[in-house]
């Protein structure tokens, strides 16, 4: 209960620039943690210097994201209703939304999973695979998809967490899980000699504990919301809501799957080292996006609580601060990769072909890599206000309506100069996009304001 109620106060009470570091750092942790996760496979198969495995693991990881888009409508969705829901003191209501995210999340992954085995071959086809990489990969991808309910229930329960602030505790179940991993990776792959398929294995594992862990802090009833089947319920209104808000969450994730699909394909237009470099370069920066990502997730409560409980300056305060923090730590990744982009690739494979190219990708990302703060905010912003117009708008921006437009024609017009051109040009259409909502999202808030500030003083 004492833990209960502390969360409450972080919600309802705290000084909010601490209140975003107390639930924002462990959520960033998380993510940090999960960008170690993702870059393991590559770290240690890339230390077999065979560019071919390397763009195996690269080629497969577009179905890996989209497993995880599909948890994440649970995540995000669910998440966004729940810290509402808590914040007009609606408890009993929460704990059906939460059922109702895990249960629902269970079935769909494991749809996802059988509709992967079937479709495997085209899946790897359409995701870049050429006669050199289609056997790595596809040996890599078969053990992920039976473990696909796994990864995305975990995904879900993360989500969970952290929407009724238990991020700290989300933050150890992705830890535990990405430490396994990179435990287990050499375990399979050097020492039991599996190489590619060892690698899924191990990273199929370490989702198993890290599910194991988020799954036991309901067990052991320590959450505000329980999960409990008894709580399910088919209830279409709390579908709606989910879905209002999962979706365009989700949909944002499927499209960053179609466009790292897309551009393994554009990729291997230029070479498997063209692939294999890529890949290198968006397991590295994603440092800068899943930490800003992190940033936003981690005040998603807080934002959504304020709004739920009318607190429209704490929801002000909060999104401003937060929005400076994330360009901040966005722009210090930016110089850091730009500067040494030479080692940041070597670090992964020693192949003179694969850094030449992954030098000009890496600092060519680097150059609106600030941005991404900004963006990355705004769209938690979105989705913990339930604003599903605003949520889809923006998701929509980076992949299907900036970045893959801008790939086909940047590198129709200018090779691979243009390819490497057309992710950080999204980049800067989204947070401009993001910032223009915002601005007519704020005259909601100050109208709002007055109409309370007017309501208390008003005459009984």
């Amino acid at each position: 209960m004492k833990q209960q109620l502390d969360r409450t106060y972080i919600l309802d009470s705290m000084p909010v620039y601490k209140a975003i570091w107390t639930l924002a750092i462990p959520t960033m942790m998380a993510m940090l943690v999960q960008v170690v996760y993702n870059m393991t496979d590559t770290f240690f198969i890339g230390k077999l210097n065979d560019p071919n495995m390397v763009a195996a693991i690269s080629i497969s990881m577009p179905v890996f994201m989209m497993i995880q888009a599909f948890g994440n409508i649970f995540a995000v969705g669910g998440a966004s209703l729940i810290s509402r829901l808590l914040g007009e003191g609606e408890r009993e209501y929460a704990s059906r939304a939460g059922a109702v995210a895990f249960w629902s999340a269970l079935v769909v992954c494991a749809v996802v999973s059988v509709i992967g085995f079937i479709f495997i071959k085209p899946i790897l086809l359409s995701c870049g695979a050429s006669a050199n990489t289609f056997g790595f990969g596809k040996s890599y991808l078969q053990i992920m998809l039976m473990g696909s309910p796994i990864i995305g229930l975990k995904m879900a329960l993360a989500g969970l967490l952290r929407s009724e602030g238990a991020t700290r505790e989300a933050m150890i179940g992705m830890v535990s899980g990405s430490l396994s991993n990179i435990v287990l990776d050499p375990i399979f792959i050097f020492l039991f000699k599996m190489g590619v398929p060892g690698a899924a294995i191990a990273t199929v594992i370490s989702n198993v504990i890290g599910f194991l862990y988020c799954l036991s802090f309901y067990i052991r009833k320590r959450g505000i919301i329980s999960i409990s089947w008894r709580h399910f319920c088919f209830d279409g209104q709390i579908y709606a809501e989910i879905f209002k808000i999962g979706i365009p969450a989700s949909i944002g994730m499927i499209l960053n799957s179609t466009g790292f699909a897309l551009g393994n394909v554009f990729a291997a237009g230029f070479g498997d080292e063209a692939v294999a470099a890529t890949g290198v370069v968006k397991r590295i920066t994603n440092i800068a996006v899943m930490l800003s990502m992190g940033l936003g997730q981690g005040c998603q409560p807080l934002m959504g609580f304020s709004y739920g409980a009318q607190k429209y300056d704490r929801l002000l305060e909060t999104i401003k601060k937060s929005t400076l923090i994330g360009t901040t730590i966005c722009t210090t990744f930016a110089l850091l990769f730009y500067t040494f982009s030479d080692f940041w690739i070597r670090v992964f494979i020693n192949d003179p072909t694969v850094t030449y190219l992954g030098v000009k990708i890496i600092r060519s990302f680097s150059m609106a890599m600030p941005v991404l703060g900004i963006q990355m905010v705004l769209i938690s912003m979105f989705q913990a206000l339930g604003k599903p117009v605003q949520s889809l708008v923006v998701a929509l921006g980076r992949q299907g309506l900036f970045y893959i437009p801008a790939l086909v024609l940047f590198s129709s017009l200018w090779g691979f100069n243009g390819f490497i051109r057309a992710l950080p040009t999204a980049d800067l259409a989204t947070a401009l996009l993001s910032l223009t909502l915002f601005h007519f999202m704020k005259k909601e808030f100050q109208f709002f304001s007055v109409s309370l500030s007017d309501k208390a003083i008003s005459p009984e």
